[in-house]
């Protein structure tokens, strides 16, 4: 009697259709999932990345501001025809917009001559009994009434190439549009055919206000003093006067107003 052959057992192993839908499922929500978190973390750090920019530019420009009025010098230059010499600074109330008010900001209080909380019409950088030059070193602006909010000398102006110029620099600022212009000319004193160097500082900014501290501790609005303008003792000491501080607050569209009072030195 012939024995009956082994059966033999074949266990077959695989994923059925609904395991293999299970695990593309899992699959896309956990892709979902990761591309949505990469995205946020995406726009995170370039959100972050615009505002450590923005954070520098502003410090970077107010930095800037504040060097140039506590190098003041007292050196006053000539016009383009030579025929005038002009104060040493000029200085308006500023330019733009500023709805703050220097007290809301941490000032210790207004003195005489303050002008708490100003509103200027945008573009106008002119004061009464200051004259500026309407063709001034910011000549090609898509603002033609872009003037000049103040024109200082200042000292320190490094000179590590050797060239032969003064160290002293003739300085200009004016807002145009909501772009606050720093202007600088190579010749101390306004020459034919000479091209200022013109450098966009800040933008988004709303207005500027400028403010003058004089011997007596009384803030001024504008300087030379109004006072001084209208004719004084010693015209020579008049246009080299220099305040003893100036309040810069700038107004800015995303970050609000920020204050700096820079001391004059000497």
């Amino acid at each position: 009697m012939n024995p009956r052959p082994a059966e033999s057992h074949h266990c077959q192993s695989g994923f059925t259709l609904v395991e293999i839908l299970v695990a593309l499922l899992i699959l896309a929500i956990m892709s979902g999932l990761g591309y949505s978190t990469y995205r946020t973390g995406r726009i995170s750090a370039e959100r972050t990345e615009l505002s450590l920019q923005r954070s520098r530019e502003i410090e970077f420009g107010m930095r800037v501001m504040a060097s140039d009025f506590a190098q003041l010098s007292p050196h006053p230059v000539r016009d383009i025809l030579g025929s005038q010499r002009l104060p040493a600074l000029r200085g308006t109330p500023g330019a733009g917009k500023v709805t703050v008010t220097s007290a809301s900001l941490g000032s210790a209080g207004s003195s005489s001559g303050s002008s708490g909380g100003l509103s200027f019409n945008s573009g106008s950088g002119n004061s009464p009994g200051l004259s500026f030059n309407s063709g001034s070193s910011f000549g090609s602006t898509t603002d033609p009434s872009a003037v000049p909010m103040v024109d200082l000398t200042r000292a320190g102006w490094s000179n590590t190439a050797g060239q032969q110029r003064s160290t002293l620099q003739r300085v200009s600022y004016a807002l145009v549009g909501e772009v606050l212009r720093r202007s600088y000319q190579a010749n101390l004193d306004t020459v034919q055919g000479n091209k200022p160097v013109v450098q966009d500082l800040l933008t988004g900014v709303m207005g500027v206000q400028l403010r003058y501290l004089d011997g007596n501790q009384a803030w001024q609005n504008q300087w030379p003093e109004a006072s001084t303008l209208q004719g004084g003792s010693n015209p020579t000491a008049d246009i080299q006067s220099r305040p003893v501080a100036v309040e810069i607050i700038v107004q800015f569209k995303d970050w609000g107003a920020i204050r700096r009072v820079v001391e004059v030195a000497g």
